[in-house]
């Protein structure tokens, strides 16, 4: 009798123990891992200094021939506005010839700079349509058979073109520019006389590739 009741006993305490597992098992909150953050979106900014080369060439006006030079700028963003300022000087390998009484005239264009501002918004983040017109100035060859003159004519240009982010650091642009030279008058010998050179209007579109300095 006394063997049964410790035995009975034994069996009602190993159920208890047996019983009491799970319930302690699932009062144990699960770990939880710490979520990860993804990467903070910076968006492009145009504001800095840059500098780069350019290659077009005139499609209308008085002249037409290659061009090919540098430029140097600097831009301020204000949200999606995009100011800056900008230079640049063109070797040009553009003329006209024609004949006035049977004599070959020479217009010439040596070489051209300006000095713009300009004013674009962001478009996508990385690409900048703008607007841009300011100072203009160049050196002018006019020819009349044998001998020819030449000056540095002031004058004015504006245009439109659209720059685009190829990296943090390098961009690439496409630009339409119309530039206006004053004229100049010339006096040659050999009874040719006293010759004005006209005004000289002259239509480029030219591609460029800015490399940034100290991006943000």
């Amino acid at each position: 009798m006394k063997r049964l009741l410790v035995a009975a006993i034994g069996l009602a305490s190993l159920g208890l123990v047996t019983a009491s597992v799970p319930a302690t098992a699932a009062d144990i909150a699960p770990r939880r891992m710490a979520p990860v953050a993804a990467p903070a979106y910076l968006p492009f900014n145009w504001g800095g200094w840059y500098a780069g080369l350019n290659l077009g060439g005139g499609v209308g006006g008085d002249v037409t021939g290659v061009i090919f030079g540098g430029q140097i700028g600097y831009n301020w963003q204000v949200n999606q506005i995009v100011f800056g300022l900008e230079t640049d000087l063109q070797f040009s390998g553009q003329d006209d010839t024609f004949l006035v009484r049977g004599t070959s005239v020479s217009n010439e264009l040596d070489w051209f700079g300006t000095f713009r501002g300009r004013i674009g918004i962001v478009v996508f983040d990385r690409w900048l349509p703008y607007f841009t017109g300011g100072l203009a100035y160049g050196g002018r060859t006019i020819k009349v058979g044998g001998v020819s003159a030449d000056d540095t004519a002031l004058g004015w240009a504006v245009g439109v073109g659209v720059d685009y982010a190829i990296t943090n650091q390098w961009s690439a642009r496409l630009e339409y520019l119309h530039i206006s030279l004053e004229d100049f008058s010339a006096t040659f010998p050999g009874g040719v006389g006293l010759v004005n050179s006209g005004r000289l209007d002259n239509d480029i579109i030219r591609g460029a590739v800015n490399y940034r300095f100290l991006p943000y």
